[in-house]
């Protein structure tokens, strides 16, 4: 029982019509050039697609009120092998098929490993990143850094420029002033103390030698004297500038720092006896600092991209990196929170030094996954391509995460490869149809399509290209690395296929995997019909035995038949079959069973004994004159005309010819095409040693039942059989 019945309405030439198609096998419809296979195709395309069937509308015929449509569809997504997929997705520019990794290479192991990997990496990258008081740290100490002023990379302060040389000759030391300007503490209390120091000292430099306050235009006593020239000497705007933002660091590191240090540190400021040691201190204070920042901003910029697979690698030296050893810190960043702190960035960073092995070993898994597939793709396709013939060889590059390359290299005459540039232009068509298909076979089970199509995928191949192809598509016991036991619709006029997979089984199938069957469009109406084996399957020589035994059958194409499979019994039938002879004579319309072609060398009257007794093994009631009778010009003619069957019409008209020379002469002239069709009608299937029975189904194309009763009206015309 079929698992779906799709009904086309409206679409192209097929007015109407029903397919059956069987989930999980190769459901093979063959049926002749103009019935409808591509039509059939593209309808299920778009379909399952959701697309309209716009395109596919009949010519002359109002798509509004008889839109093409399809209904029944079963199945999800369809995949389609035919001429568009080819200049679509096959023969790209830098590969032979766009989305190379995902066709070939992806699988679900392949996601499966990738995901433990990623989910690995993912605790990583957070482990240690996901802390924000560690990233505000970081900020907080590159503040002070950058306000403690190195020269380039080194631990050395920058002493010649900015506040820091103001600092380091004993200015700026607002918060520790001298004793003489202990009336102006107010003001080196307030957070505008550079701003307010900047505005005094330019009044004074600018004013002063007035010898009075410039601002209050008070005369200067010996007091204010001492008090400005103290001031001058203690302060600049830069120096003041700089020890504020040293100070505003520290204080924002508190939690982190020995405060009692940083005291003692800013202790030092303005005491030009100990700016050796205030010195000394900054450039500490600064090493400490820039040993953590280092090893904060590694760990703060150990995210997203910083490691991946092409990197795990140096995943344990960068880990390593990342330590805090607090013997690098032992003056300024010695707080109890900093110890415990990076005593727990440390034990963080160590739990994940033990998993770097095991996620190593996921990664070698991984890499060693991708490697055996594309190791399998390529002998896979290798074999193929050295079977059925092709000098060629297929490669594949990887290239990083999800990015490959699958090429394609001709075999020198020496053997070693040689680069094919542009493939989709230096290839034959077949070449480039057999590649097609093998790996339009891979893409459809990486996108697990629920129905691939194939339409007409190998008539142009020779006989062993088709069976190499077909045998590696349906790849008997493979369902995971070819079509086997997959649901595939294959519409073909070529026979092959139905020998190979219905009757002889070459194709080694599991007779269960596989359905066939025959169509026809009549009229705009599809007629499908089930082929089984042998029931409608069967060698030509048993099926001219068959003919010529059917009472039902016309005698003409009896006595046609049987002259052909006594053709078949020896080695030169007309001179070792006295059968052979009489019926030769009779299709020629003999009055007598004659040797030769001329009708003067009669068979004796034993001979025509021996030969009748052979005949009536097949033909119980045969009679040489009553058949003569029956293959008349005139009777041929008006048996055609009655005759249902159009095989059987055919050998009507080959005899009529047969016996008239002027008739096959005419028939020659007007439609040689026409002609060498008659003439080779016995020969049934004229490449394969199988056929349909063509009491059940119609193997004569239309256009030559259409010409045939052309020619027979005219003839009947011309001799006024009537």
């Amino acid at each position: 029982m079929p698992d779906a019945t799709i009904k086309i309405i409206n679409c192209n030439n097929i007015t109407s019509g029903e397919i059956d198609i069987c989930a999980d096998k190769l459901n093979i419809l063959f049926g002749r050039n103009g019935t409808g296979k591509s039509t059939i195709a593209r309808a299920i395309d778009l379909a399952s697609q959701g697309k309209a069937l716009t395109e596919l509308a009949p010519y002359g015929i109002n798509s509004d009120t008889a839109p093409p449509t399809i209904d029944g569809m079963a199945f999800g997504k369809a995949a389609i092998f035919d001429d568009t997929y080819v200049s679509q997705y096959v023969y790209q520019p830098d590969t032979l098929i766009k989305d190379t990794f995902e066709v070939l290479i992806r699988s679900k192991e392949y996601d499966e490993a990738k995901k433990n990997i990623d989910d690995a990496l993912s605790t990583i990258k957070t482990t240690i990143t996901g802390r924000q008081e560690i990233i505000a740290l970081q900020q907080q100490i590159g503040v002070l850094i950058s306000n403690i002023e190195f020269t380039g990379g080194s631990n050395k302060l920058a002493k010649r420029k900015g506040g820091i040389k103001g600092v380091l000759s004993g200015k700026g030391a607002y918060f520790n002033p001298p004793a003489e300007l202990n009336e102006l503490s107010p003001f080196f209390e307030e957070d505008t103390v550079s701003k307010w120091a900047e505005w005094r000292l330019k009044g004074y430099t600018e004013f002063g030698a007035k010898g009075r306050c410039p601002y209050c235009s008070v005369s200067d006593t010996e007091q204010t004297k001492k008090l400005n020239e103290v001031f001058v000497d203690s302060f600049d705007k830069a120096s003041v500038e700089y020890a504020a933002a040293i100070s505003r660091a520290i204080e924002n590191l508190a939690d982190y720092l020995n405060m009692d240090k940083a005291k003692e540190l800013r202790s030092l400021f303005g005491v030009k006896e100990s700016i050796p040691v205030l010195e000394t201190q900054l450039a500490k204070l600064g090493a400490e600092a820039r040993y953590l920042h280092d090893r904060l901003t590694a760990i703060v910029s150990f995210n997203g991209s910083s490691v991946d697979r092409d990197t795990i690698a140096d995943l344990e030296s960068k880990l390593a990196d990342m330590k805090v050893d607090l013997r690098a810190c032992d003056t300024y960043f010695v707080s109890e929170l900093t110890k415990t702190e990076m005593g727990t960035i440390n034990a963080e960073i160590d739990s994940l030094l033990t998993k770097v092995g095991v996620l190593k070993g996921e990664i070698g898994k991984y890499n060693k996954y991708i490697q055996d597939k594309v190791n399998d793709r390529k002998k896979d396709i290798n074999d193929f391509l050295s079977i059925a013939g092709f000098k060629y060889t297929f490669d594949v590059e990887v290239n990083g995460e999800n990015n490959a390359r699958a090429l394609l290299k001709f075999i020198l005459p020496d053997g070693n490869p040689g680069d094919v540039q542009s493939p989709g232009k230096h290839l034959s068509w077949g070449e480039k149809h057999a590649f097609a298909l093998i790996l339009f076979m891979f893409d459809a089970i990486s996108q697990n399509a629920e129905l691939m199509i194939l339409d007409d995928p190998i008539s142009s191949f020779d006989s062993n290209k088709k069976y190499a192809i077909i045998n590696r598509l349906f790849k008997t016991g493979d369902k995971a690395n070819s079509l086997y036991q997959r649901t595939v619709l294959m519409l073909t006029h070529d026979f092959e296929p139905v020998i190979d997979y219905i009757q002889t089984n070459s194709g080694r199938q599991d007779p269960s995997a596989v359905c066939a069957m025959y169509f026809e469009n009549i009229d705009g109406q599809l007629k499908c019909t089930p082929i089984q084996k042998n029931a409608d399957l069967m060698s030509s020589v048993v099926l001219l035995k068959e003919l010529a035994m059917d009472s039902g059958i016309d005698i003409a194409a009896r006595i046609g038949c049987l002259r052909k499979f006594i053709e078949h019994q020896y080695r030169n039938p007309r001179a070792e079959s006295e059968a052979y002879n009489i019926l030769s004579s009779l299709i020629h319309g003999r009055t007598e069973p004659t040797h030769d072609s001329e009708g003067t060398d009669k068979l004796t009257d034993a001979q025509k004994a021996d030969g009748i007794a052979f005949i009536k093994d097949y033909i119980p009631d045969f009679d040489y004159a009553t058949v003569l009778a029956q293959c008349t010009p005139q009777c041929l003619m008006e048996r055609y005309s009655s005759e249902r069957l159009p095989y059987i019409k055919m050998l009507i008209l080959r005899s009529y010819t047969e016996q008239n020379a002027e008739a096959r002469e005419r028939l020659r002239k007007t439609n040689d095409v026409l002609r060498k069709y008659v003439d080779e009608t016995y020969h049934i299937e004229n490449d394969y040693l199988y056929s349909l029975d063509v009491r059940r189904f119609n193997i004569v194309p239309d256009h030559y039942i259409t010409d045939a009763e052309r020619f027979v009206s005219n003839e009947k015309a011309r001799f006024d059989f009537t």
